[in-house]
């Protein structure tokens, strides 16, 4: 009997068997995890928790083939909460059995990723920062790494791959990328030694290839599996060239490679390691073919926004790799891998590649500086999926007590995403829009711009399931606080959401001055509006702003921002706004910051920056400084029933994080 998915998927859910004698595994099929962290999963002593076994099985059961577990060596190398597995009394691994067993009956594999940060090192007793040559980063000294710091770091793999064997693991990963020690080995950009251990791409292999003998002397037949790059990202580094000269050198000491991006040491390629919106899915498969073209004899595998099930049939059908491998889309749904071979992709919740799960409480966006800041809440979110991080802590809440009779004021994301979990907790749910449509504000810019392809998948992904449930969606009907005590219901969720403010600037009446939302609302699906001059000036550069900033610089405009904080789009994550900054760049968007703007004349714009008053001629003037609350709006409603609560931008004007946790938090203690 031959199945759909095995029709429309052949290569995707083919199982992939890889290495030799009694350490071969089979995978299941060709989706892996990458080496996501768990923080909230470990204690301050690197023992793991229930959180822990439970964060990696959810991607297991949703369908992945294999979990990566990252340990950074030593101890707290990179972080002060990672999982640790050996100790004077060796007993950490011990713990790890207990993911073994409920991966394993899963059908699925463990991986245990090694690595040691080298020049990233988080400095303490007995952590050094090295590299492989001699260089200041982060603000302080790294040392250049002699043969017995080299034979150190050996035995420091070798020994916790010995205990990740003893623990259970089906394989080890070896971290040889992102600019972690090895990488600073085999990186140009790292790597300035004169010895046999620099220049040639053979010498900086050489010491790689020393730890791998070792490596696999410890662990015999185990599975070893490189993370390396096909490209630092960066001008002078590792490009794909140099990528598939260290394949054809290692493949002889592991079983597979996957191939990845990006070098810690230029802070600006984090964008492209952890890919935004701004990039095409999948911008590492051009490495990873150009890789098994020159000959690779291993499984290829590769990693980077690789978020559909079929482009990863794609890639694999045209031989462009054997197997991929995803990290944030399996946050933003555990289950993306099971739903597709179920036929259901139109219910996999869409990643938005916007890195809340990786920066959100452990970076801000506010700087370029990639150590984790003093200040960090590691109060891990996924803006998508209001389960992921500490938010796993809310299946303690128990069943609702009594079925009750809901209403929801609202149909954005916010709106919608109450109403759903009501309605799962059993509750009879009536949700009132004013417009003709669900989706709120993302109505009105997702469609007209180019990066904004997955909010508009996330959106259509929301209306869909609010179409598949029992909840009663009344369109174009602006519920009144009369209307719904009239209907008693037991309990209301007011999701009225927010307005544009208008900036108390002198002159901000004028023809030639729109706001934000007008823009969009003017623009077609180009998000070209024929009422522009050529000479645009943008005040408020947020998120907004800079997003339309950098629309208009690719039409040609000659687009100015005038931003009255010390930074641009301070609401973003910290990869998300380096992207967004270099767009602007490079579609020549000059940006004024710590200025403010004091009127709005025939001319242009007036503004004080730096102590001096400068005009900028302006053809057309577009108001972005932000929304606030329809707090008037709220409030008429906040004695309508017995249970009255508020959310999303309602109670304060924020983005689909804030509004898809509200509302999921409302629907789920009714």
């Amino acid at each position: 009997m031959k199945f759909p998915y095995e029709e429309k998927y052949p290569h995707l859910f083919a199982p992939l068997t890889v290495g030799k004698g009694k350490g071969k595994i089979t995978l299941k099929n060709r989706v892996l995890v990458t080496p996501v962290g768990c923080l909230f999963g470990v204690d301050s002593n690197g023992y793991i928790n229930d959180r822990f076994v439970e964060f990696y099985t959810n991607f297991i059961r949703g369908g992945a083939a294999s979990v990566e577990i990252p340990l950074p060596i030593p101890r707290n190398a990179s972080s002060a909460r990672s999982a640790f597995l050996a100790d004077e009394d060796n007993v950490p691994f011990m713990d790890m059995h207990y993911l073994q067993r409920v991966v394993h009956a899963y059908g699925g594999k463990t991986f245990c990723e090694i690595f040691h940060p080298g020049c990233c090192m988080i400095p303490g007793e007995g952590r050094v920062p090295m590299s492989a040559s001699a260089m200041n980063w982060n603000g302080g000294f790294v040392k250049e790494m002699n043969e017995d710091d080299m034979e150190e770091v050996i035995q420091l793999y070798t020994s916790n791959a010995f205990y990740a064997q003893r623990a259970g693991f089906d394989a080890i990963n070896l971290h040889f990328a992102h600019g972690w020690l090895i990488s600073n080995f085999l990186s140009p950009l790292s790597n300035k030694r004169k010895d046999k251990y620099g220049g040639s791409v053979e010498n900086r292999c050489r010491f790689p290839v020393m730890l791998l003998k070792r490596m696999r002397e410890t662990v015999g037949d185990m599975v070893i599996e490189l993370r390396l790059n096909g490209s630092d990202g960066v001008p002078g580094g590792i490009e794909k060239e140099d990528a598939a000269e260290q394949v054809m050198i290692f493949q002889d000491y592991v079983d597979m490679i996957h191939i990845t991006c990006g070098n810690r040491l230029d802070a600006l390629s984090r964008p492209l390691m952890h890919p935004t919106h701004f990039l095409e899915p999948g911008h590492n498969v051009e490495a990873s073919a150009y890789v098994k073209k020159k000959g690779a004899k291993i499984p290829i595998g590769v990693v980077g926004s690789i978020h559909t099930a079929q482009l990863a049939e794609e890639i694999l059908a045209e031989g462009k790799a054997d197997y991929v491998l995803a990290g944030r889309q399996f946050i933003a749904d555990p289950d993306w891998v099971k739903k597709s071979k179920e036929g259901r992709e139109a219910d996999v919740r869409p990643c938005l590649r916007c890195d809340t799960c990786l920066d959100s409480g452990r970076r801000g966006a506010l700087t370029t500086n990639l150590t984790i800041a003093n200040n960090s809440t590691f109060d891990s979110y996924c803006a998508v999926n209001p389960w992921y991080g500490q938010s796993m802590m809310k299946k303690i809440i128990p069943p609702a007590e009594s079925k009750k009779k809901v209403a929801v004021i609202g149909g954005g994301i916010a709106g919608m995403q109450a109403a759903l979990k009501a309605e799962e907790r059993g509750h009879e749910v009536t949700l009132y829009e004013k417009s003709e449509k669900l989706g709120g504000q993302l109505n009105i810019f997702a469609d007209k711009v180019w990066f904004k392809k997955e909010v508009r998948a996330f959106r259509d992904y929301m209306i869909l399931q609010l179409q598949k449930s029992k909840v009663e969606v009344k369109l174009n009907t602006c519920a009144t606080a009369e209307q719904i005590e009239r209907e008693k219901y037991d309990a209301v969720i007011v999701a009225v959401g927010a307005e544009p403010i208008m900036p108390p600037i002198k002159g901000s009446d004028k023809p030639q001055v729109m706001l934000a939302q007008e823009f969009y609302k003017q623009a077609d699906e180009k998000a070209k509006c024929d009422k522009l001059g050529k000479n645009v000036v943008i005040i408020g550069g947020g998120l907004i702003g800079c997003e339309i900033s950098i629309l208009l610089g690719e039409q040609g405009y000659n687009v100015q921002v005038i931003e009255m904080s010390p930074f641009l789009a301070i609401t973003a994550q910290l990869s998300e706004r380096m992207h967004l900054t270099k767009f602007m760049e490079e579609n020549h968007v000059k940006y004024y910051l710590e200025a403010i703007c004091t009127e709005i004349t025939d001319e242009g714009v007036v503004f004080k920056h730096e102590g001096k008053e400068i005009t900028l001629p302006a053809d057309s003037v577009i108001l972005s400084v932000g929304t606030k609350a329809l707090e008037q709006e709220r409030d008429k409603f906040m004695n309508t029933a017995f249970e009255v609560t508020a959310i999303g931008d309602c109670v304060q004007a924020g983005d689909i994080k804030q509004a898809v946790h509200s509302g999921f938090d409302a629907g789920l203690v009714l």
